[in-house]
């Protein structure tokens, strides 16, 4: 009886969740990717820490890692085309986000290190089917909204605020995130690190709820004007400038997966256990960051709609490399916050720059496809990155690490400029704004 009861109002509170927001699209994508990021945030800092205490050395660790990647290279081109193909992206939301809710359920259960990789490849598979899937329903719906603006009469191109969209709805992911990075070592501390993982589950079941009212964007047919432009080599997406070129993002995405994948993938025992912070000192550093991506996400948006996708990510790898600097030279309190809030600012750059880059490079027929390979590059940057992490960390240590991956991240950066320099010196002679999708 009483399980019954209970139930009945778990049954009961869902059906609420269900109906209590708007069935507008955009409100509940962001929505779901905020209780996304919360169970992440609950999970994320703790995760190599919880495979220390199932008996994982630092080599499993970053096995874990490439494990993920693995999976997500085979199966995040394989949801996005199918999603083109079969002009559905829900079907892959909904059935990633239920994979997530049962694996995070399993891994708090889990009493050995060695069952942990059948759950991650399972979990990575559900991961590449939502972030495939929500980043191309996000873009049908943003490129849907921008032509319904262009056609009321209102200024500016298809796309002009798509950045600032892209970031609010990746800011409001990040706040999740650090609210619960900010609890989560304290709840780990005075219970067990087996709790957030179970925490997380259930936030990743009211995701699911939330996501059976997603609806589809409707298709629009083009414009005359856009459809001169799109002949003429603008954008399927905006029809009024030259495309962006797709080489540069997923290269970024690469190089931006390698680095960050060898270095967080240990970043907590690094914290922990050479320079001697607590669990909850680490977590609530970590937290520093991920709340201050909320403003810096929207602003890194509305930049890059103004600056242009490239010199955005340009910039957001420059303060890549003073982050890594920063790990090294002055990693502790206080100049250690100083450090999180420009990694903030770093990933905010990077994030809601790429994202929104992805989303309108490529018509809505394509768009799950690119969405699918920036997926696999950055799929790919973190096996290799997750690989070295933990094997350099066993072999020559934590700083030998972050030194490398420091002149990586600037090696990258100076790419990215070049591909900048290069696009807009294309655009002069038309005099068309180097954003693909040009502001007001």
């Amino acid at each position: 009886m009483a399980s019954a009861a209970l139930g009945g109002r778990l049954g009961g509170f869902l059906q609420g969740v269900y109906t209590a927001l708007p069935m507008d699209p955009y409100i509940r994508l962001t929505t779901i990717a905020f209780l996304l990021f919360m169970a992440r945030g609950m999970t994320g800092p703790l995760s190599s820490l919880y495979w220390r205490e199932l008996g994982a050395s630092y080599l499993v660790i970053g096995l874990l890692g490439t494990v993920t990647s693995v999976v997500a290279i085979a199966f995040s081109y394989l949801w996005g085309r199918a999603s083109d193909r079969l002009g559905q992206r829900k079907v892959f939301l909904v059935g990633g986000l239920l994979g997530l809710a049962l694996c995070f359920a399993m891994l708090a259960g889990v009493r050995g290190a060695e069952v942990l990789f059948p759950i991650y490849a399972v979990s990575a598979m559900a991961q590449a089917a939502y972030d495939t899937a929500s980043l191309a329903l996000m873009g049908d719906w943003l490129e849907h909204r921008g032509r319904r603006r262009q056609r009321n009469g209102q200024a500016g191109s298809a796309g002009a605020n798509a950045g600032r969209r892209m970031g609010t709805y990746r800011g409001l992911a990040s706040l999740g995130f650090g609210l619960m990075a900010f609890i989560s070592g304290s709840i780990a501390d005075r219970l067990s690190l087996r709790v957030p993982f179970a925490l997380g589950a259930g936030f990743f079941t009211v995701a699911l709820v939330l996501a059976l009212g997603v609806r589809e964007a409707p298709e629009a047919e083009p414009s005359d004007d856009e459809r001169a432009s799109a002949l003429q080599g603008g954008s399927a997406a905006t029809g009024d400038a030259p495309r962006l070129p797709l080489p540069p993002l997923l290269i970024a995405a690469l190089l931006w997966s390698l680095v960050t994948g060898a270095v967080y993938a240990v970043w907590a025992n690094y914290m922990v256990e050479e320079l001697g912070y607590t669990a909850a000192q680490m977590t609530r550093l970590w937290s520093v960051s991920s709340l201050s991506e909320f403003p810096l996400m929207i602003l890194a948006g509305w930049l890059s709609d103004r600056v242009g996708r490239l010199p955005m990510l340009a910039v957001g790898f420059l303060a890549w490399t003073l982050v890594f600097v920063g790990y090294l030279v002055t990693p502790m309190l206080p100049f250690i916050v100083l450090v999180q809030l420009i990694r903030g600012f770093a990933y905010s750059a990077h994030t809601a720059t790429a994202m929104t880059y992805a989303a309108e490079v490529r018509a809505r027929a394509e768009r799950g496809r690119v969405s699918g390979l920036y997926g696999t590059s950055g799929a790919l940057g973190s096996i290799l990155g997750s690989s070295l992490g933990g094997a350099a960390t066993e072999f020559v240590g934590f700083r030998a690490l972050i030194g490398a991956c420091a002149g990586v991240i600037f090696a990258g950066a100076l790419y990215l400029g070049g591909a900048a320099a290069r696009f807009r010196s294309r655009l002069r002679p038309t005099a068309v704004p180097e954003s693909s999708a040009p502001s007001a």
